[in-house]
């Protein structure tokens, strides 16, 4: 059997891989000039390589630990402790555990008590990541209360979800919750990443690839589908036809969709009513850091970005040449009017906003900075959502598709890309080659097959 694997970001190599142990003979084609999609690298200084955007994996992901383990990786594996803050009143609280929760004074103790027991709650409960019915701010209004809710939950999620925060269901918050969760001993949560970062993992994988004969077409773009007797039979590209047995389309479901309308109209519909939010990621280079915490959630308004990662609270300073990296995160419409802003005005006004947090100039320890845009980052999951997901094999015969939206209600990771691939090729009738893949926790995949 001859498949075609259109995209090669994590789920269409985790796919191809799985489908070239099986010995199907593969061809990825990638629109980019290489490999990787969302794990994409860049030069954060005399050669050390960051993610454009933020990457972290869980202790109890079993699918992509056991695909390192299968690459020779898993010695390059880096599990650390790391710490969380929340910003809010215009303070930076710690927010690891217990202990800090008591000392969260931006909301009244009786709000703070039921603000944990209900985050307790809902990542031990296993039933609430099938509610698709209620949103988790009616949940959480009902649970944690009004004071909680407006306090941190509501400015959250409206960060990362915009107008669409009032819909998100509680099966995608259950699902991310009991992920940290399981990730955290006695208020600590333990992280891993991978030295030298996920190029690593991404430059191994294609090595594999190549090695079992799969052939990836870097920098080559889709034009159409072809279709013979009413079943798809390859695709058509500048450089010409690349013929197989499958297709499986990886990328984003608006962008298949444009391929699909010649074909299948009412189809092509459905898959562009599945929307996405862009992502705006700001990385500093500074002669200091900002804190001593990784991950802060910035809870006031008034701010261009939802989170403060410190990647060298995390992997320190030293492996970067001393540099301290920073994450300035935003999820976003690409109506937004901060999606089409000038990078150096985004610039000035996210370093001013930090001065703001922290109470210094943060300009003068600013070595180096970055910005990137990612049109395609993350599905709008609201209510209904998993409705709107498309199974794994299409009505298009020989045309299978596998997004994003898969991994719904999870939370986008590699780890869970992993667990779609999976799934996918065993959809095509290959269960050999997808139950090799252990399956841990997630919960990705769930409406796909």
């Amino acid at each position: 059997m001859k498949v075609v694997v259109i995209g090669a970001g994590a789920t269409g190599l985790a796919a191809s891989y799985l489908l070239a142990r099986a010995g199907v003979k593969v061809t990825v084609v990638e629109a980019a000039d290489r490999p990787g999609g969302l794990l994409a690298t860049f030069n954060a200084g005399d050669g050390h390589r960051l993610e454009h955007y933020y990457h972290h994996f869980f202790t109890h992901d079993a699918e992509i630990n056991w695909l390192l383990g299968q690459l020779g990786l898993s010695d390059r594996v880096i599990f650390r402790k790391t710490s969380m803050g929340m910003f809010r009143g215009g303070r930076l609280y710690p927010f690891n555990g217990p202990k800090d929760l008591l000392g969260f004074d931006a909301v009244g103790l009786t709000a703070r008590l039921r603000f944990g027991l209900s985050s307790a709650l809902l990542a031990c409960r296993k039933a609430y990541s099938r509610n698709e019915r209620l949103s988790c701010l009616q949940w959480f209004d009902h649970w944690a209360g009004p004071e909680a809710t407006d306090a941190i939950w509501r400015p959250l999620l409206r960060v990362k979800f915009g107008e669409a925060a009032e819909r998100i269901p509680l099966a995608w918050m259950a699902g991310r919750l009991r992920q940290r969760a399981l990730s955290r001993k006695r208020g600590e949560e333990t992280l891993g990443y991978l030295d030298g970062s996920l190029q690593v993992l991404v430059d191994r994988l294609v090595e594999e690839l190549v090695a079992r004969g799969v052939e990836i077409r870097a920098g080559t773009h889709i034009e159409g589908l072809i279709l013979e007797q009413a079943a798809v039979a390859g695709v058509r590209t500048p450089a010409g036809e690349i013929r197989g047995d499958r297709v499986i389309s990886t990328i984003p479901t608006p962008v298949l969709s444009r391929l699909v309308e010649p074909i299948n109209p009412g189809y092509a519909a459905r898959l562009s009513a599945i929307e996405y939010l862009g992502a705006v990621c700001t990385v500093l280079s500074l002669k200091q850091p900002l804190s001593s915490i990784y991950w802060t959630n910035v809870a006031d308004p008034g701010y261009s970005f939802g989170g403060v990662i410190e990647h060298t609270n995390f992997v320190p300073a030293e492996r970067y040449g001393g540099r301290h990296l920073v994450y300035l995160s935003r999820y976003l419409s690409v109506a937004d009017p901060l999606w089409a802003m000038d990078d150096a005005a985004l610039l000035q006004l996210q370093l001013d906003e930090l001065s703001r947090m922290f109470g210094r100039r943060i300009e003068r320890t600013l070595q180096r900075h970055w910005v990137f845009r990612g049109r395609f980052a993350a599905t709008l999951t609201d209510l209904g959502f998993h409705r709107r997901i498309p199974r794994f094999r299409s009505p298009v015969e020989n045309l299978y598709v596998a997004s994003m939206c898969h991994i719904y209600p999870d939370e986008r990771s590699v780890n869970n890309s992993i667990r779609v691939a999976a799934e996918l090729v065993h959809a095509m009738g290959l269960a050999e080659g997808a139950m090799s893949v252990p399956c841990g926790i997630s919960l990705a995949a769930r409406y796909g097959a």
